[in-house]
C-alpha cells in the first residue's frame, strides 16, 4: 500500500479542469473504477495498493492521448498549479513533511535537502541513492539511481510523472524548481516508452527505427555508465543489453515527448541527472504551506468537492446484464435482450471487460470458439456479430418495434477484422 497523494493531486487536476460527463468517459473505460475507489485518490491521508495506482495512472494516460491532448502537459498543469498553491491538499502535503521540519528549517539547501529525503519519502522506490555529487560554478550536478522490484508497478511509463513529483519538493516548500532533470536510463523499455502512440522496428544492424528513421541503437548499461562516467556495484547488469536513443521520438498528433535523446531504455535501473543552483533556502519553507491549509477553510475547496459529489452522483447510473445459462439468454435490466449464439458472442466479450477492462477485440478470438463458430472453415461470425449489434441498436420497424439498449453501451465495427465495446454506463455483469 501506498500514498495517495500524487493520485489526489492528479484527481484534483481532473476534477479542476474537465467537466463531469469528460471524466465519466475516463471512469467507464474500466469496471475497476468504483466509488471507493476514487474516495480513497480523492480523500486526504488514504493508501491504494500498486495494482489500484497503475489501474488509473495508465488509464489517465490513455485517456489524454485519446481526446488529443498531450501527457506531458498534463503533468506540468499539476506543477503549476501547486507553484500558485491553488487547490493543493496541504495538510497532506504537510503531514508527509513532518518528520523533516527541523532540518528543512537548518539546511543550507533546501532543494538539495528534498533529493536527499527520497529514498525515505518514497520507499517503493528500492536501492535509490546517489551516484555521483559535484559542486561546479555555484551549480550542483548529481547523478540519482532507483529501481523498481517490478518495473512498471506503479505505471508503465513512470518518467513524465516522477520528474513531476520530485519537482514539487521545492515547490512545495517556497523554493523554485529545479533547473534540469534528465533521465540517463529508464528501467521503462524502449517499446513501454513509445506508449503504443508509433511502432518501432529493430533490424539486423543492431538498431530502431520508427518510421523508417533510426532513434535508437542497441548497446549495454555498462555504456551508460561509462559515457557519464559513474560506478556500479554490481557486475554482471553492467553487460544487459539496453537501447540507447540515438534521436528524439515525439508524438506528432499531440507533441508528448515519448523517447529521450541520450537515454537508455529497458535498463536494470533508473539514473537521473540533476542540474541546479546550489544552496537556494527559503526562511520559511512552510510558510505557504500554512496559508494554503488555512485557505481550504474557506472557499477554495468547495468547487472540488462538489464536482466530485457529481461525479460520484453520476456514477451511480448502471446497466446490470446478466446471461443465463439455463436457456443461453442475456437480459438487460431485466429485460430479454437476446439468445443462442448473439448471446454467447456478447457474454464472452462482457467476461473479458469485466475481467481486465479490455474494450478492443479480434473477430479471430470469437471464431476459435466453437460454441460460436462450429464450422472453422465457414465460421460466418461477422454475420452473427451483424445480429448481436442490431439487437443492442433495437429496430425503428413500426412492426417489430424495438428499444435497444445502446444508450447503455454499443458495439463498433471501426476497423477490418476487429470491433470496440463502447461502454455509456458503469457495466454490472453477472451469469447465474
Amino acid at each position: 500500500m501506498l500514498s495517495n497523494l500524487f493520485l489526489q493531486l492528479t484527481h484534483i487536476e481532473l476534477l479542476i479542469s474537465y467537466p463531469v460527463k469528460d471524466i465519466l468517459t475516463l471512469i467507464k473505460r474500466d469496471p475497476r473504477f468504483t466509488v471507493k475507489v476514487l474516495n480513497d485518490i480523492y480523500f486526504e491521508d488514504s493508501f491504494v495498493d500498486e495494482g489500484i495506482h497503475r489501474l488509473i495512472m495508465n488509464n489517465v494516460v490513455n485517456w489524454l492521448y485519446e481526446r488529443g491532448e498531450n501527457p506531458d502537459e498534463f503533468v506540468q498543469k499539476i506543477i503549476q498549479r501547486c507553484a500558485s498553491f491553488e487547490a493543493v491538499p496541504a495538510r497532506s502535503v504537510l503531514r508527509s513533511y513532518l518528520p523533516y521540519v527541523s532540518q528543512f528549517y537548518a539546511t543550507e539547501d533546501v532543494r538539495q535537502l528534498c533529493l536527499d529525503i527520497i529514498p525515505k519519502r518514497y520507499p517503493l522506490l528500492t536501492n535509490s541513492k546517489f551516484l555521483r555529487r559535484e559542486l561546479v560554478d555555484g551549480f550542483r550536478k548529481e547523478y540519482f539511481t532507483y529501481r523498481f522490484d517490478s518495473p512498471g508497478m506503479l505505471i508503465t511509463n513512470p518518467m513524465r510523472w516522477f520528474n513531476g513529483l520530485v519537482q514539487l519538493g521545492p515547490i512545495f516548500l517556497n523554493t523554485p524548481q529545479y533547473e534540469l532533470i534528465e533521465y540517463k536510463a529508464s528501467q521503462t523499455s524502449f517499446v513501454e516508452a513509445l506508449e503504443n502512440r508509433v511502432p518501432a522496428e529493430v533490424r539486423d544492424d543492431g538498431c530502431v527505427y520508427v518510421n523508417g528513421r533510426q532513434v535508437g541503437k542497441y548497446m549495454t548499461f555498462g555504456d551508460c555508465l561509462a559515457e557519464y562516467g559513474l560506478e556500479w556495484e554490481f557486475e554482471a547488469e553492467k553487460k544487459m543489453a539496453c537501447i540507447r536513443a540515438t534521436e528524439d521520438v515525439i508524438d506528432e498528433k499531440v507533441g508528448a515527448v515519448l523517447i529521450h535523446k541520450g537515454c537508455y531504455y529497458g535498463a536494470p535501473a533508473s539514473v537521473v541527472y540533476f542540474d541546479y543552483k546550489a544552496n537556494v533556502v527559503a526562511p520559511e519553507p512552510f510558510n505557504k504551506l500554512m496559508s494554503a491549509v488555512v485557505k481550504q477553510e474557506f472557499d477554495s475547496w468547495e468547487p472540488i468537492q462538489k464536482a466530485q459529489e457529481q461525479l460520484l452522483e453520476a456514477m451511480n447510473d448502471s446497466v446490470t446484464i446478466i446471461y443465463y445459462k439455463s436457456d443461453d439468454s442475456i437480459s438487460v435490466n431485466n429485460k430479454h435482450l437476446m439468445r443462442n449464439v448473439p448471446a454467447r458472442i456478447l457474454r464472452n466479450l462482457l467476461r473479458e471487460y469485466s475481467a481486465t477492462g479490455r474494450e478492443e477485440f479480434e473477430n479471430r478470438e470469437f471464431k476459435r470458439d466453437p460454441s460460436i463458430c462450429m464450422d472453422p472453415l465457414r465460421p460466418n461470425f461477422e454475420s452473427r456479430l451483424n445480429r448481436v449489434i442490431a439487437h443492442i441498436n433495437g429496430s425503428d420497424d413500426p412492426e417489430h418495434p424495438s428499444e435497444g439498449v445502446k444508450k447503455f453501451f454499443e458495439i463498433e465495427r471501426h476497423r477490418r477484422g476487429g470491433f470496440r465495446f463502447v461502454p455509456k454506463c458503469k457495466i454490472i455483469f453477472r451469469e447465474e
